[in-house]
This record gives C-alpha cells, sequence and structure tokens, in this order.
C-alpha cells in the first residue's frame, strides 16, 4: 500500500509542476490532458514495477547469517572487541556504524555525481 500513496504523491507533484509551469515557458511545460494522463501512468508503472512479490524474510535471514560473509562480520567483531578491549555488543555496533556511514557516503557521492552527470547533459539555457 506505501507504493500506492507514493504513486499519487508522484502524480500529484507531477500535476502541480505542470500546473505551475516552474522553471519554464509556457509552452514548453504545460502538458495537454493526454501528456498528463500519460504521465500519471507512466509513474504508477515506475513505481510499481520497483514493488517486489512478498518476500521470505525468515528464509533470507537465515541464508544471511549461515553465509561465509556473515561469519567473516563476526570474526571481525571478534578481533575489534579484543584489540580495542571493549564488549563483542560494542564491537558489533561500531563496525554497524561504520558500514552504514560508508554505504551512507557512497550513495550521496553517486547520487550527486549522477545529478552532476545530468546537469552537464541538458542543454544550457541562455
Amino acid at each position: 500500500m506505501q507504493h500506492r500513496s507514493f504513486a499519487k504523491s508522484v502524480n500529484a507533484s507531477s500535476q502541480s509542476k505542470s500546473q505551475s509551469n516552474i522553471g519554464g515557458s509556457p509552452s514548453s511545460s504545460t502538458l495537454t490532458p493526454r501528456s498528463e494522463e500519460l504521465a500519471r501512468i507512466f509513474n504508477t508503472s515506475l513505481v510499481s514495477s520497483q514493488a517486489k512479490a512478498k518476500r521470505d524474510f525468515s528464509s533470507e535471514l537465515f541464508a544471511l547469517t549461515d553465509s561465509s560473509a556473515f561469519k567473516a562480520i563476526l570474526n571481525a567483531v571478534q578481533q575489534l572487541a579484543r584489540v580495542q578491549g571493549i564488549s563483542e555488543k560494542q564491537a558489533s555496533e561500531q563496525v554497524i556504524q561504520t558500514f552504514r556511514r560508508i554505504d551512507e557516503i557512497w550513495g550521496e557521492y553517486m547520487f550527486h555525481e549522477g545529478l552532476d552527470r545530468l546537469k552537464s547533459t541538458q542543454p544550457q539555457k541562455k
């Protein structure tokens, strides 16, 4: 259901942008009723294509925690706890926080890199 409410907000956003004509001349960004309908269909399809079938979380978690990669993470946590003289819980939290921060920074970097590429491919306005 979350995807449907997001699709509605995307549609409402695209409608309000087309109606308020942000950043363009009246003829360049005003959509015809047919184009607006097609935009709604496209946005709905885009969002719904990201929806996945119901997942078996239990099986996924079991497979992940049984993997060699997860066992390597646990070994790293034990080593960090031993080297730093901290509890395994503290070591686990540090490893997780570090990983999340690295992932967040890379995600932001990739997002901004994509924006820069998009901006560089758009024709310059005079």
